[in-house]
């Protein structure tokens, strides 16, 4: 079976959307709205999480095992959790109610600041999963087996990754 979690690349995608619906929102943000450090911390977390962590997360546990290591992945999805939590937390205590938003830049940065908070808590749950997956792995590579069990085990827990 190649994935534990049929579940992961659907949501995979999901976050490589939502990563470069971010990018977009922060730089319409940046050219008509604000120009400060929390969008440009807003932009790199578009950029990372729509071109980078998630794609490298989606693809080399599947197609690039030995670079999907069992503790690189959960620190690529637990730092990506954290910078979209703290993006979020930033770009939103500037925000006015969405009842006092009139410009259309007010209006996409709590476009962002919705779609950020989604992002956060898929990047959550795939967190949660990658540090129990790692946590398994880490138990069962320790384990005494047999000489043929070894390779196919190995490779196995690592495609689960």
């Amino acid at each position: 079976m190649l994935y534990e979690n049929y579940w992961i690349q659907p949501v995979r995608g999901i976050q490589t959307l939502f990563g470069i619906v971010i990018f977009g929102l922060i730089a319409y943000i940046l050219a008509v709205f604000q120009f400060d450090n929390v969008t440009k911390f807003m932009l790199f977390n578009g950029i990372w999480t729509g071109f980078i962590a998630t794609p490298y997360l989606a693809i080399a546990p599947v197609h690039l095992p030995r670079v999907a290591h069992y503790i690189v992945v959960p620190v690529v999805e637990a730092s990506t959790f954290v910078l979209l939590l703290v993006g979020l937390i930033l770009l939103g205590i500037d925000l006015p109610s969405s009842g006092n938003c009139t410009s259309a830049g007010c209006k996409a940065a709590l476009a962002a600041v919705i779609i950020t908070a989604f992002e956060c808590a898929l990047f959550f749950l795939t967190t949660i999963r990658a540090v129990i997956t790692g946590v398994r792995f880490h138990q069962t590579k320790d384990k005494p087996t047999t000489k043929g069990d070894t390779a196919s085990h190995s490779t196995a827990a690592m495609e689960s990754v």
